[in-house]
């Protein structure tokens, strides 16, 4: 097991990570994920050993690593930037971590062999890494830290400079690789299909912040805060502004900016028992594109007016932005509606399809689909 307890990483007066702790279980695939200047590669190279916290433990299989050295730790590193010998071809690049560990000439070409032919390298291990393209040294670099065996595989965006028909093809072949290595792996990554696609569990952090630690399906379907939810999905999750209000006898909400023509959302029981004793300074609704759905005309199930404001058509689906008052709200839509801008369409939005936020912190989500979360202040971040 890999356990970070409170770990923090300041540079001067500049808190890279703020207490951070993980526990990350024997043979576990963990993706950190976030945007840039989050303290994902900081993570890295704390675990790793290139830098030391500034306060906090690091701990493997029971053991502290705070004092022991990188090259005694038993880990395998991807750096971002290759981090390749230049003067070495890419079979030598890929046998030195072999070699270093004194292992024979026949073994050393055989597991050689193997990674280069998973990693689509085979044709270039004569070459050295300058005639070589990004894509193609980064796959080098891959091999080279999967190459050998390692208690910790620590991965820093290890195919983000591949095109996107190599990368989806690599995301299954890395974890397929992974998994057959039995041990602990920890990728970074900045693109949420890799991170959701990739891991068993996800950290998502942001300005040195942990914001959520959890499977792919909780950090997409129960999201603990505004920005967790914002970050993971595509389209991104659209956000309206409402305020809390009584509507026929019931608490609901009043969609901000249309006190004029008021509409009102629903609000399930057991949110709407919780707004009644304790009302945040701020009430946000988030919908999924994929949770609500438009059509031409009013029924009960879609009762709430929209205008059409922008349509792209992918092909399979498109994608309609609706302004409700002065929110911009996104909905997958079936091809073919033949929509137009200034078209008047009526959305659904209820307690089945939203998520609630009150002062950022996630309230309720959407019943059933999942089982929600019990509705509670939330605590911490």
């Amino acid at each position: 097991m890999l356990e970070l307890r409170a770990v923090t990483k300041k540079y001067g007066h500049k808190t890279a990570l703020n207490a951070l702790s993980l526990d990350i279980q024997p043979a576990e695939f963990v993706v950190i994920f976030g945007p840039a200047g989050a303290g994902k590669s900081t993570t890295l190279n704390l675990i790793a050993g290139i830098t030391d916290p500034t306060s906090g433990e690091i701990m493997l299989n029971g053991h502290p690593m705070n004092r022991v050295a990188p090259e005694n730790r038993n880990m395998s590193m991807v750096f971002e930037n290759y981090a390749l010998y230049s003067h070495l071809s890419v079979f030598e690049n890929l046998a030195f971590p072999l070699r270093a560990r004194g292992m024979g000439t026949p073994e050393v070409k055989q597991k050689v062999a193997e990674i280069a032919t998973i990693l689509q390298i085979t044709p270039f291990l004569e070459r050295k890494p300058g005639f070589l393209s990004g894509g193609q040294r980064q796959r080098v670099a891959l091999g080279r830290a999967l190459v050998r065996d390692a208690d910790v595989y620590l991965l820093d965006e290890p195919i983000s400079h591949l095109d996107a028909k190599l990368r989806h093809r690599m995301r299954g072949e890395l974890k397929a690789l992974c998994q057959r290595k039995e041990a602990i792996v920890v990728h970074v990554t900045h693109d949420y299909r890799e991170a959701m696609s990739l891991s068993h569990r996800m950290v998502v952090i942001n300005k040195g912040h942990l914001m959520q630690f959890g499977t792919p399906d909780e950090i997409y379907h129960t999201p603990a805060n505004e920005f967790v939810a914002s970050f993971v999905g595509e389209p991104p999750m659209s956000f309206i502004d409402t305020r809390y209000a009584q509507y026929q006898g019931r608490v609901a909400l009043l969609v901000s900016g249309t006190e004029t023509q008021p509409v009102h959302l629903p609000v399930n029981g057991q949110a709407a028992e919780f707004l009644g004793r304790a009302q945040p300074k701020t009430l946000r609704v988030g919908v999924r594109a994929s949770d609500i759905s438009i059509e031409r005309s009013a029924s009960a199930k879609h009762d709430i007016p929209a205008e059409v404001y922008v349509v792209e058509t992918l092909g399979h689906r498109d994608i309609i932005t609706v302004k409700i008052g002065a929110h911009l709200v996104k909905v997958v839509a079936a091809p073919g509606m033949n929509l137009h801008v200034k078209d008047t369409v009526w959305v659904n939005i209820g307690p089945e399809t939203y998520h609630l936020f009150g002062d950022e912190k996630a309230i309720a989500h959407p019943t059933g689909k999942r089982k929600p979360a019990p509705v509670a202040a939330p605590e911490g971040v």
